[in-house]
């Protein structure tokens, strides 16, 4: 799988939970304490970003691991 793919699959897949949940990009980055432009490129699938940032956000959407992924 092209890396960029995996970017494009995981950023909509924090937007999707993220919109689940009702919260905005501002809202979230806030929660995260992540840039919400950094938020934004991330979930658009352009931006590189480190595994501490995804459980960062995996935290902040209250998901496992096993459920973030599951069915990508």
């Amino acid at each position: 799988m092209e890396k960029s793919t995996i970017r494009n699959k995981i950023g909509l897949r924090i937007k999707e939970l993220r919109n689940e949940r009702g919260l905005t990009q501002s809202r979230f980055a806030l929660m995260c304490s992540i840039n919400r432009s950094y938020l934004a490129d991330i979930e658009k699938g352009n931006r590189n970003f480190g595994i501490d940032t995804l459980m960062r956000i995996m935290h902040g959407l209250d998901v496992s691991f096993e459920e973030f992924f599951r069915g990508m």
